[in-house]
């Protein structure tokens, strides 16, 4: 998402656009201004705009792992320009910003801390 529409559930009125700065997380309204319930909100899809990205999982080769070791993996996201650049199984250079997010639903499924 790029910019969020919502639509009150119980008076049917278009909120936003709400700007959406990252992939994956979204802000949805707690409380309709219109018929000042804290209702629930769903999305306006035709409203809102949409951003193409696209998510890379990166793995160590296999050559440079001690043998009995899994190679470690990461997953990057990449937007505009760098989306299809590169194939599966290529080797490539990734230079970006580090950033790890919470992921609750896995804490809650395996009864510790999970981040991706």
């Amino acid at each position: 998402l790029q910019l969020a529409y919502y639509t009150c559930q119980v008076c049917k009125k278009i909120q936003g656009p709400f700007r959406i700065e990252s992939v994956g997380q979204a802000y949805v309204p707690t409380q309709c201004p219109y018929c000042e319930q804290g209702t629930t909100f769903r999305l306006h899809q035709t409203m809102s705009q949409y951003r193409n990205f696209q998510r890379l999982n990166l793995q160590e080769t296999p050559g440079s792992v001690p043998p009995g070791r899994v190679p470690r993996t990461k997953e990057v996201l990449v937007t505009h320009d760098l989306i299809d650049m590169a194939r599966p199984g290529e080797e490539i250079e990734v230079t970006g910003v580090y950033e790890h997010s919470y992921d609750s639903s896995m804490t809650l499924k395996s009864g510790f801390p999970v981040f991706n």
